[in-house]
């Protein structure tokens, strides 16, 4: 498939706006089907009837038509370019769950949302004017590499087991921004083999198949935690700071998009990275616990 940077960056604008819905949604869903109590996780059961909430059903289906139109973009530019773009979604959530609650928003509020999107939007402009056009398939790598990122998520989710109630939902959330950067990178991996080379008798396909599937279950009950411990932006904001640092290291260091990255453009991207994961930790320090809905 041809490249259109244009084309993916519009698909992902309009990508960011359902996932932002999709939160809002989803987050009161997890309130009103669970009621969970400040800084537990959520049982099984808790689970069950969070799942089985129409309002929640409604939230996943827009999360599922925002995945196809972000997976289109990701056919159609490095996910360099894609990834970090999807931290629109944040101010988006802000203003919606603002409205939802009947509350304004918070001057720190509107700090913190602007460092995450500054400190994204920064870091995806660097990485859009270093991005490769093409990704590198190396299956041993590919394989290494998508391990590690289920290994960064799973230390994470544990953190948000056992850690403590300020850092439940950021350390949730952030797990499953892990597997969601991770999984961008994978899914451009399986394009490249569908149109590159056969793929019906690859190992190293079906095992990137799998770990999406995997992923998809493991995130999507790790972001209910997150709901359920914290404020919908500060699940959103650390999907959409994490994610993409995740997305482009592993773009990085297993598709071999960085081979254009200077080390000038490196020190800017980590520099940019960090300042928008600060405006997360500042989010979840502003919501330390689940907000009122």
């Amino acid at each position: 498939m041809n490249q259109s940077i244009a084309l993916a960056v519009v698909l992902v604008l309009i990508a960011s706006v359902l996932f932002a819905v999709a939160s809002v949604v989803q987050h009161h869903a997890v309130g009103d089907a669970a009621a969970p109590q400040e800084g537990q996780k959520l049982s099984g059961r808790q689970l069950l009837a969070v799942i089985r909430n129409p309002r929640w059903i409604g939230g996943l289906l827009l999360t599922g038509v925002g995945a196809v139109i972000q997976v289109g973009a990701l056919m159609l530019a490095p996910i360099t370019v894609v990834q970090p773009l999807g931290v629109l979604a944040v101010p988006w959530t802000m203003l919606l769950a603002a409205r939802v609650q009947k509350r304004p928003v918070s001057r720190e509020g509107w700090l913190a949302t602007g460092l995450t999107v500054a400190g994204t939007a920064a870091f995806a402009w660097v990485a859009i004017t270093h991005a490769a056009p093409y990704p590198v398939l190396n299956e041993s790598t590919l394989v290494i590499g998508t391990l590690v990122g289920l290994g960064v998520a799973g230390g994470l989710a544990l953190i948000g087991s056992r850690g403590p109630l300020a850092w439940k939902c950021l350390a949730w959330s952030s797990a499953a921004a892990v597997i969601y950067g991770a999984e961008s990178g994978v899914v451009k991996a399986i394009g490249g083999y569908v149109t590159t080379r056969s793929w019906i008798d690859s190992p190293t396909f079906w095992f990137l198949a799998g770990s999406i599937a995997v992923g998809a279950v493991l995130a999507g009950i790790w972001i209910q935690q997150g709901f359920a411990s914290g404020p919908a932006e500060t699940v959103v904001g650390a999907l959409n700071a994490a994610a993409p640092v995740a997305g482009v290291a592993y773009g990085i260091a297993v598709l071999g998009e960085g081979s254009a990255i200077t080390p000038t453009a490196a020190v800017l991207m980590l520099g940019f990275a960090a300042v928008a994961i600060w405006g997360v930790v500042m989010l979840s320090r502003i919501h330390p616990a689940r907000a009122g809905h």
